[in-house]
């Protein structure tokens, strides 16, 4: 989405807003949102003196967390949690999924996120690698859903079916853009 500063700060703030209770320390953020700690130093910095973020030393770290008190908390979350935050949602979802091997976000939400321009993506489509219970995927779609606020697409190959396939399908994704979601298994 254009309406954030850079794509580093809508990183940033969906990491936090993904897990809005917990305090995070600005190497630990750095670390998953793949950004140099100073970056994400000054990023930390902006949005603590807007009144976006709240932080607080202990020890020798910087732990910094959403500011919910903010009056831009509400809206400012829907807002990241839609453009930024299903890798973070999903990857949280689809890491306690047994049996996955690997998720990929395809199609035009991935595009939009590598920064193809485009119009807005109306869902988020997912490909799951390995062997998954179907039941279980379809429970985890309607929670991404209901957390991200857009519909999630989520289908699955075992990672033999996936290499083998040839059909135009797969060969879309294999070209397309594609995002690697990081699986968090807690």
């Amino acid at each position: 989405m254009p309406i954030f500063r850079s794509a580093l700060q809508g990183r940033l703030l969906a990491t936090l807003y993904a897990d809005p209770d917990v305090e995070s320390s600005i190497s630990d953020l750095a670390r998953r949102i793949k950004a140099h700690v100073a970056s994400v130093q000054r990023e930390v910095d902006r949005l603590a003196e807007a009144g976006i973020l709240l932080t607080r030393r202990s020890g020798t770290s910087r732990l910094v967390r959403p500011n919910a008190d903010s009056p831009f908390a509400q809206d400012l979350s829907s807002l990241v949690m839609r453009s930024f935050g299903p890798i973070h949602v999903l990857g949280q979802l689809l890491g306690a999924l047994d049996g996955n091997e690997q998720a990929i976000a395809y199609g035009s939400w991935a595009d939009r996120y590598t920064g193809i321009e485009g119009p807005a993506p109306n869902d988020i489509d997912v490909l799951v690698i390995g062997q998954v219970d179907r039941e279980r995927l379809h429970a985890i779609a309607q929670e991404a859903e209901a957390r991200i606020g857009r519909p999630v697409h989520l289908i699955s190959r075992t990672r033999r079916s996936w290499e083998q396939d040839r059909s135009g399908f797969a060969e879309s994704i294999r070209t397309g853009a594609t995002v690697d979601i990081p699986l968090d298994d807690g």
